[in-house]
């Protein structure tokens, strides 16, 4: 499976048969259509689309959901619902913008997450500390930081105080994450930083 970074909080899942578009923006949808995006999980404000007449499904609502080989969980939370998104057997959750201090209860519910995607927002130390205690409490496999706009110089920008949260002393980017099955438990989270693909 592979993950790609298509702006603000939104990844595209390459399944082996499947892709899935999660937590779109209005860029990353246009760019998740351009990839012919069979799946959107969506946030709050939308309906479920589970028999389209054209284009892909959408699943919004929380629930649990098979779709063309895809597992789909929904926890409902009082700002919305956060998905864990299941793909050739890598789990993925996408917390994106949602408030982190609200969410302690439904933590245990989200099970093993081998990939979490959370936003660092504007770089605040305050949100860098918020994320590096999910990352410790949910403990994945690779954290991919998202929700923040790289810097056109080269420096850290907006991740720095999220890499001096999480231990990273040079911060490099990658096109893509490759991951093949899931990475069950480990002992030490991954930082992975993608490259913005608009």
């Amino acid at each position: 499976m592979e993950i790609t970074w298509l702006g603000g909080d939104t990844l595209l899942l390459r399944g082996r048969e499947t892709r899935v578009l999660t937590d779109p923006t209005n860029a990353g949808a246009e760019a998740g259509t351009k990839a012919g995006v069979e799946i959107v999980v969506a946030g709050a404000g939308v309906e479920n689309v589970l028999r389209p007449e054209s284009g892909p499904q959408v699943v919004a609502r929380p629930g649990e959901y098979e779709l063309r080989g895809v597992s789909l969980r929904g926890i409902s939370l009082p700002v919305g619902p956060v998905f864990v998104t299941e793909v050739d057997e890598v789990t993925v959750c996408n917390f994106g913008e949602l408030p982190l201090g609200t969410l302690e209860d439904a933590l245990d519910s989200l099970g093993v997450i081998d990939v979490l995607a959370v936003s660092v927002g504007g770089g605040t130390p305050a949100r860098a500390m918020e994320v590096a205690q999910l990352v410790a409490r949910l403990a994945p496999a690779v954290v991919i930081p998202v929700g923040y706009e790289p810097a056109a110089d080269g420096t850290p920008g907006q991740l720095g105080n999220f890499a001096k949260e999480m231990g990273v002393v040079s911060i490099t980017s990658q096109p893509k994450l490759t991951l093949s099955g899931s990475t069950g438990g480990v002992e030490n989270t991954r930082v992975v930083v993608l490259d913005l693909r608009r």
